[in-house]
């Protein structure tokens, strides 16, 4: 009669058990990586040309 309830932040792993993990296709992951690199790179130049125009503004 001695019935747990999970916690409510853990998650019952049976209902996903059977199914097999995915696995990421190299492709996929070279995007991932090169959309990273890229959003990087924008946010970089858009923080110069910001702080340049910053100073000009002063």
């Amino acid at each position: 009669m001695d019935t747990q309830q999970p916690a409510p932040g853990d998650r019952s792993t049976e209902k996903h058990g059977d199914q097999p993990e995915k696995k990421e296709s190299k492709l996929m992951a070279g995007l991932k990586k090169v959309g990273f690199h890229v959003w990087l790179a924008v946010m970089i130049i858009g923080g110069a040309l910001a702080f340049i125009t910053a100073l000009f503004l002063v």
